[in-house]
């Protein structure tokens, strides 16, 4: 079974970069499995969602991005809005796909 979590802009706007606890898969993470009990990384090039002491399952496509998100999401400023020309360079939501 797959569960389809979103990570909005409100996350995206109220996460702190390079911050595995308060990043905004985090925040997504927190509001569908209702628990401060969660942690995001990349280890050996592969992105880890941990929730309640578990992994969470991603299929290999979602890996990647997965790992595109929180490339880009860890070195944008949310300071510094001036993105004209470099729109490419802002992170977007989007819907993560948890295997269960």
């Amino acid at each position: 079974m797959k569960r389809l979590i979103e990570v909005t802009q409100d996350d995206i706007n109220n996460g702190t970069t390079a911050d595995c606890h308060n990043c905004a898969v985090a925040l997504a993470l927190r509001r569908e499995y209702k628990t401060n009990n969660v942690d995001v990384w990349v280890e050996g090039g592969d992105p880890i969602l941990r929730v309640n002491d578990d992994d969470l399952n991603l299929d290999s496509f979602m890996e990647s991005d997965v790992l595109d998100f929180i490339d880009l999401y860890d070195s944008y400023n949310k300071i510094n809005s001036d993105y004209k020309g470099r729109e490419h360079k802002i992170p977007k939501p989007f819907t993560l796909e948890v295997v269960e």
